[in-house]
């Protein structure tokens, strides 16, 4: 009796443990913006002595989705993003891996924009944005207006 309620112990705090852990630690930046329709958020990252810019907005939001307008460095895209896993992300990389990089370096440093709920009294959309970063880079960021 006294093992299984040993092992019911042991397994009750490990899953209280692995609750506790915080699951932005692994990103070295992170916010959440509420935007209104057409409302711009620009972002400036500074990395490897270069400043690299995003801006992204809405324009829609119907049936569930969002259409978001992106542009990362000159480079306009536009997600249709909801909420349920798998669709609700839209990665950048933020800058190309270096041709003498190491194997073991698997991926450059990317931006997330995750579209987590609509508020439709309000009409804001809530989106948060996550960036990663390597050892080599550091990755800044500012908040626009």
């Amino acid at each position: 009796m006294s093992r299984i309620v040993t092992a019911l112990f042991l397994t009750a705090s490990l899953l209280l443990g692995a609750g506790a852990k915080d699951p932005n630690d692994q990103w070295s930046h992170y916010d959440t913006f509420a935007l209104k329709k057409d409302q711009v958020q620009h972002i400036e990252i500074h990395a490897n002595e270069k400043t690299h810019r995003l801006a992204f907005r809405w324009t829609l939001y119907v049936s569930g989705g969002l259409v978001m307008h992106v542009v990362y460095d000159g480079h306009r895209y536009q997600p249709l993003l909801y909420t349920d896993y798998k669709r609700d992300a839209f990665r950048i990389d933020l800058f190309s891996k270096p041709d003498d990089a190491s194997p073991l370096q698997l991926e450059t440093p990317f931006a997330l924009l995750i579209f987590r709920a609509f508020d439709p009294k309000r009409k804001e959309a809530h989106i948060d944005l996550k960036i990663k970063s390597d050892e080599e880079s550091e990755v800044f960021y500012e908040k626009g207006k």
